[in-house]
């Protein structure tokens, strides 16, 4: 369940997207903490609720939910660069993003003998998953930071590069909403 959870992130196009719109303005660390933290909490509550059967949600309405969610992170680098409360508006997405990786789970099915352990290394893998993007795509971002900066003492996240990645992963989110509402 673990490597399912990691392999789930990994797989997930659509949540890199995110998490890589979520991040895009950071440039310190405790934001991105924040970020990923109110992530984790919030697909973890719907994860284990849907994954236990307590609140279930049809994928029909969830995998629209959840590409409108990286669009709307997507746009909204184009109107603000307070990555300091960002972690608000990834809380609530988070939660729609539980109820996604809950149905991934679903698929796979948990082991009556061991429902809580193989849930909780689920969520595990996932989070090492994300950790592991967050890890990649900071320091590439840092990079070019450095590499567009007229002083390179002095680094500053262009613009132009988060509204570029914005805009590509704005348009995939578009394009996943669109097929996830007429597959249903």
């Amino acid at each position: 369940y673990l490597v399912t959870g990691v392999e789930h992130i990994f797989l997930g196009y659509d949540h890199i997207a995110f998490l890589i719109a979520v991040v895009l303005w950071a440039r310190r660390l405790m934001p991105v903490i924040k970020i990923v933290t109110a992530f984790t909490i919030a697909h973890s509550i719907t994860l284990s609720l849907a994954a236990l059967d307590v609140v279930v949600i049809p994928s029909r309405i969830v995998e629209p939910a959840i590409a409108a969610s990286i669009v709307f992170v997507a746009v909204e680098n184009f109107f603000s660069r307070d990555i300091d409360r960002r972690w608000r508006v990834t809380f609530a997405f988070g939660l729609i993003h539980g109820f996604g990786f809950a149905s991934a789970l679903q698929e796979i099915g948990l082991p009556s003998h061991a429902v809580v352990p193989a849930l909780a290394a689920f969520n595990i893998g996932v989070e090492i998953g994300q950790i592991a993007i967050v890890c990649i795509v900071l320091p590439v971002l840092g990079l070019l930071d450095r590499v567009a900066a007229a002083d390179r003492t002095k680094p500053v996240r262009a613009a132009r590069l988060v509204y570029a990645v914005s805009l590509v992963i704005s348009l995939l989110g578009g394009y996943w909403f669109l097929t996830r509402v007429l597959k249903t």
